[in-house]
């Protein structure tokens, strides 16, 4: 009796799970056991398929935030931080998940802004400055996402640092060419107020005054040319006539236009050239970088006040380049500024450089002349001794 009851029991509760597994597989509860076995066997395929796939696009997901060039974070609504990208990692020298936010990364304003998107459960945005690896700045958002029975918050924080330096570039562009247009207008505008008040009897002053009025003018000219001319090439709006060019044409060229004004300034240009090197370049463009460099050398190295006043201008091969050297004995530049000396508007000495008709535009301008040339330029200097710059451009040919 009491095995009758057992085997009752057994085959009772054979009977409920097979009903289970048949609902679970949407067939009649009628159907055969190995009927239903085999749909739940496939069933935990699909399962395991589901899963397997799941856990890909899991892997994906995480493939993708780790490759962001922007730190990336997930955090719980108590502060610690369940999820960070490679980028978000650096940010530290420590890991960071399991942290608080405020201890993870090393600024105290992402902790504030975090507890204020909690506390007002609203989105926040802000700049921050991170000095971990190296000072960067960031954009900080924070996004509350509320899930089905919690909330997560996202943070992405979005270097800007370049941006930033490029807002201050313009910034400091704007200003340099108000100022630098402002001081001739200036100038122009008091001479040309005080010949109209005047009764024009003093014909030396009148001409003193419309002569100033003139070089001012010239010197605003050359100033919205030169800005014209690098606007073109750093847009690639500039054209250039590619040929064969021998730089020893183009050393002629020029020479026969500095000459006068190194002779007028007692400098002494002395020219070392090797004949037959070929570049391909455009003859005009290589004319106006040579002549740049030329004429700063002149007139940097009039302004020295003791001591020779030489330049040396050679031109020779090497190593399957075109190499062009200019050397002076001028007044040089101090080491803090060989880093900046092609940057637009840059000058060591302000109140020299206007003194002499310079628009700090030149050696910008010769530097991307070289740049579309597929050249290279670099300089040495020593203050009060003097400079050499070194023009490298890809070499055509040699004839001798």
């Amino acid at each position: 009796m009491i095995l009758f009851r057992h085997e009752k029991q057994k085959n009772e509760r054979l009977e409920a799970a097979k009903r289970r597994f048949a609902d679970l597989v949407e067939v009649p509860r009628s159907a055969e056991f190995i009927f239903i076995y085999k749909k739940v066997q496939q069933l935990v395929s699909k399962i395991e398929e589901d899963m397997s796939s799941l856990n890909a696009r899991i892997e994906n997901l995480v493939t993708i935030f780790d490759n962001l060039s922007d730190a990336f974070l997930i955090v719980a609504e108590d502060g610690k931080i369940e999820y960070a990208n490679k980028a978000a990692q650096e940010l530290s020298s420590k890991q960071i998940v399991g942290r608080k936010i405020s201890e993870g990364i090393d600024n105290y304003y992402i902790g504030d802004l975090f507890e204020d998107s909690v506390r007002t459960q609203e989105n926040q945005e802000s700049e921050i400055t991170i000095y971990y690896p190296k000072r960067t700045i960031r954009e900080c958002k924070i996004m509350r996402v509320p899930l089905k029975n919690d909330v997560r918050y996202l943070i992405l924080l979005r270097d800007i640092t370049k941006e930033k330096e490029v807002e201050a570039m313009r910034r400091d562009f704007v200003a340099n060419v108000s100022h630098e247009l402002r001081t001739p207008l200036t100038s122009i505008h008091g001479y040309a107020e005080t010949l109209a008040e005047d009764d024009l009897e003093d014909k030396e002053t009148v001409y003193r005054f419309l002569s100033i009025i003139e070089n001012e003018s010239a010197r605003m000219t050359r100033l919205i040319n030169d800005l014209l001319d690098l606007e073109k090439l750093e847009s690639g709006e500039a054209s250039f006539s590619k040929e064969d060019v021998e730089l020893g044409e183009v050393v002629k060229y020029v020479m026969r236009i500095v000459e006068p004004l190194a002779n007028e300034k007692d400098v002494s240009v002395n020219v070392d050239m090797e004949e037959g090197i070929f570049v391909e370049g455009d003859f005009d463009r290589l004319v106006q970088l040579l002549l740049n460099l030329i004429d700063n050398a002149v007139k940097y190295t009039f302004a020295k006040e003791h001591g020779p006043r030489e330049i040396w201008l050679r031109a020779f091969a090497q190593n399957n380049h075109a190499m062009i050297e200019v050397e002076d004995t001028g007044v040089g530049i101090p080491e803090d500024s060989l880093n900046h000396i092609f940057e637009r508007f840059y000058r060591v000495d302000k109140a020299r450089s206007r003194k002499m008709g310079g628009t700090g535009l030149g050696l910008a301008i010769t530097r991307f002349i070289i740049e579309k040339h597929g050249g290279a330029i670099s300089l040495e200097s020593e203050y009060g001794t003097g400079t050499i710059i070194k023009v490298k451009l890809p070499l055509k040919k040699v004839f001798e």
